[in-house]
């Protein structure tokens, strides 16, 4: 659908959701290094609460510290952990606000 309106992909941001369910052995970073579908704005992984994060009363702290520790703690996504999350000052900073 963004193909569509952005041919160029100068004014999509990618979002890949759920990267903590991927099949063991694989991992997203082609995509989100840009090296298969190029966008201008780049990529953003995200983990989020899972249902039995919400059943089992975890917080939104516990639930960012966990998402953080994906990304640090995988060495596919170690060196790009700072273009990962849902952390509102990374979408600030590269859409320029």
């Amino acid at each position: 659908m963004a193909r569509t309106v952005d041919p160029k992909g100068n004014r999509t941001l990618g979002v890949i959701t759920k990267i903590d369910l991927m099949d063991q052995g694989t991992n997203a970073s082609d995509y989100l290094n840009g090296t298969v579908v190029p966008l201008k704005l780049g990529y953003v992984g995200v983990v989020n609460r899972s249902q039995q994060d919400i059943i089992d009363g975890k917080t939104n702290v516990e639930a960012a510290w966990r998402r953080n520790n994906f990304f640090t703690s995988k060495k596919e996504y170690r060196s790009i952990s700072d273009r990962c999350g849902s952390k509102f000052s990374w979408s600030a900073n590269v859409l320029g606000y």
